[in-house]
């Protein structure tokens, strides 16, 4: 039976799968960390032989999971959605999608505040992702944006982060009061990595008042992360803080799997799995509705059938109930 602070967190990019699972009775509470390469990610075989391995090596014991993942291409931005109702709400996710194309959002409490963190991404992707987890043997198995996952084990007043996952795979985060402000994927260029670079001030952040397209909004976060973070600086595990559970995280040598910059995001994953975050609420996708018009192929036509008018046929009398007519009448 699983137990509050025990969990497993997973960061899932499209070359490298990190695992950490947490344990109550563990010192550090960090009991196991596991790296597995992943060739194509395009191939289901090849990604539930790796969540396999990841399984294998972490726990074969039933405990909760979260999948932290946020592929190239995807962003996330804040709106303040304090005070609002259930049909207000639902009003406020299907403005998003006319008026942004945006479909998955995910509501973020903070204190007094309510914010919905609208997000770009493929959900359909995130849902593959998820049914292999689930199939790989992971259970209560949940896909949240890797920026809030990351957001849990950093140290209070920190502003940006930028996160080298994998090869080619990386992405800067905007935090404001322990939420996300904004989010979006940068270019990797010669990034090291698994890297994580933070930094506690943050330039321009006024042009975030409101919804940007995906190319703006993209600009702008790598605009501000670039004056915010040295661009030629290296850090190492001294350089990144990390907290678990309130507790300094403590600076594992960049070798160990265990080391901050590796599986920074996996155990923030893991944090909310464990139930040490508060309450958690799960990404919520509103599917697109066909609309009929007349461009729509209709396989189906409905037409008015007249119905016959409903004839009694009556019966011709036998021969012998005729003869015993006749001999009443006489």
């Amino acid at each position: 039976m699983a137990q509050r602070g025990a969990g497993i967190g997973l960061e899932v990019t499209r070359t490298m799968i990190r695992g950490v699972l947490l344990a109550h009775d563990q010192p550090g509470r960090v009991a196991v960390a596991v790296e597995v390469p992943v060739a194509r990610f395009h191939d289901h075989a090849v990604v539930f032989d790796a969540l396999v391995r990841v399984r294998g090596e972490l726990s074969m014991s039933p405990l909760p999971t979260r999948v932290a993942w946020f592929p190239t291409r995807s962003t996330m931005q804040r709106v303040d959605a304090t005070g609002l109702t259930g049909p207000e709400l639902n009003s406020m996710r299907h403005e998003l999608a006319a008026t942004a194309g945006i479909t998955s959002t995910m509501l973020v409490d903070a204190g007094a505040r309510r914010w919905m963190l609208a997000l770009r991404w493929d959900h359909s992707e995130a849902w593959r992702v998820q049914e292999l987890v689930e199939r790989a043997g992971f259970i209560d198995v949940a896909v949240e944006p890797s920026p809030v996952a990351l957001e849990r084990v950093l140290a209070p007043g920190t502003r940006v982060a930028r996160r080298d996952a994998s090869l080619h795979r990386s992405w800067t985060a905007l935090y404001d009061d322990s939420v996300p402000l904004a989010a979006a994927t940068v270019e990797a260029l010669a990034r090291e990595s698994p890297g994580l670079s933070i930094a506690t001030s943050s330039i321009g952040l006024h042009q975030l008042d409101e919804i940007l397209a995906e190319p703006e909004l993209a600009d702008e976060v790598g605009s501000i992360t670039k004056l915010s973070l040295p661009a030629n600086a290296i850090p190492t595990e001294l350089d990144v803080h990390l907290q678990l559970d309130g507790d300094p995280y403590p600076p594992f040598p960049a070798h160990d799997l265990r080391a901050p910059q590796r599986v920074a995001v996996a155990l923030g994953a893991a944090i909310g799995a464990a139930g040490l975050a508060g309450r958690l609420r799960p990404v919520d996708v509103l599917t697109p509705t066909q609309q009929v018009g007349d461009s729509a192929a209709n396989p189906w036509a409905i037409e008015r059938i007249i119905e016959p008018p409903l004839q009694i046929a009556h019966e011709r009398p036998s021969r012998w109930q005729r003869q015993r007519r006749r001999f009443r009448r006489r």
